[in-house]
């Protein structure tokens, strides 16, 4: 990365992008001086008293995408104060992790944030990436049988899939070995990360051929996807790496940044304007280039 995009996305204006970019691209830990700094300050922040409103907020989801918030920022339940165990929780009791298709992501969420350790969070996880299939992926879990029939031969649902590779990837860099890493990575290996495996050239799902964000659980994009399968160690010299780069690519402008695509019509928080140059998706493809 050159010093003037990193010195871009480590500017005080935007303190969570920052904090990220200090702890997951320039490795520093959280006793470093400029870590503390960085946390001070976005906990102080505006952007960080809105999320603190959302997760004390009635509604679970408004709580799932407050820990989203606080976990895509770089922040763990330590930083944050007590009370958010108390909403953790209270929406693993009122959901049993049960969010429609979120809970894959909501698992990543809270690994990132710190609560592996729970029994309850790791009981879970275990049980859940127990259900991959053969083809290294995750079956639909619709109830509707005009669309997951138990009696009818499924793929793999390739937007839960790319959940539990985000999952996965999380996993991996709190050091955490599990037995599905091998497997799911090889679901996206062969199908170029992207493709359907009949049709090389269409996309499972269009949004992953995207620089969608904040992610949401039906709706990733080819930033995370890249850098989740970096992690778990694709080569960048393998064809499926070099086929994400090339469509991550396609979002990079003259100055090395690269732009967003687009958000959802209520972003849990406010990643910048769409169609131009983003810290959130520069900061994901160089975390992918740099890994």
């Amino acid at each position: 990365m050159e010093k003037q995009i990193c010195e871009w996305l480590l500017a005080d204006e935007n303190p969570e992008v920052k904090l990220r970019t200090l702890k997951e691209y320039l490795k520093h830990d959280d006793k470093h001086p400029e870590v503390i700094r960085a946390k001070e300050n976005l906990i102080n922040s505006k952007i960080y008293a809105g999320i603190i409103k959302k997760l004390h907020s009635d509604k679970k989801w408004n709580k799932f995408d407050a820990l989203m918030a606080l976990a895509e920022w770089g922040l763990t339940r330590n930083d944050v104060s007590e009370e958010i165990d108390e909403e953790v929780f209270g929406l693993i009791k009122e959901t049993n992790f049960k969010m429609l298709c979120a809970e894959p992501f909501l698992l990543r969420d809270l690994v990132k944030l710190g609560y592996y350790s729970e029994p309850v969070v790791k009981e879970e996880i275990l049980s859940m990436v127990r259900l991959i299939k053969e083809d290294g992926g995750f079956g639909c879990i619709s109830s509707n049988k005009k669309i997951n029939d138990p009696k009818k031969p499924h793929k793999s649902c390739a937007r839960l899939t790319v959940e539990y590779l985000l999952l996965a990837a999380e996993l991996k860099l709190q050091g955490i070995e599990m037995d599905f890493y091998s497997p799911i990575t090889e679901y996206f290996l062969k199908r170029n990360i992207f493709y359907r495996t009949d049709d090389m050239k269409t996309p499972m799902v269009e949004v992953m051929t995207e620089t969608f964000y904040p992610p949401d659980p039906i709706k990733v994009g080819v930033h995370n996807i890249v850098y989740a399968l970096r992690v778990l160690g694709v080569s960048l010299d393998s064809e499926a790496m070099r086929c994400g780069m090339e469509v991550l690519n396609k979002y990079r402008l003259e100055d090395g940044t690269y732009k967003i695509s687009g958000f959802k019509s209520v972003p849990a928080f406010k990643p910048g304007a769409k169609d131009e140059k983003n810290k959130w998706i520069t900061l994901y493809a160089y975390m992918t280039l740099d890994f």
